[in-house]
């Protein structure tokens, strides 16, 4: 199971801004971020958090 509150808290302390958090019903399981204005499936969230560990 994902722990999509701790990907979003994870995004914040990193300093980006996370306005909105989807569940996508036609894909379970998967879910949209708006991070930093940009839309993001949850791959695209992962990283984005490897990339600010990686600095």
């Amino acid at each position: 199971m994902v722990d999509i509150d701790l990907i979003v808290k994870q995004l914040r302390d990193n300093g980006h801004t996370v306005q909105d958090v989807h569940a996508v019903p036609s894909n379970a399981g998967d879910y949209e971020f708006v991070i930093d204005g940009e839309a993001c499936n949850l791959e695209d969230a992962r990283l984005v958090l490897e990339r600010d560990a990686a600095k």
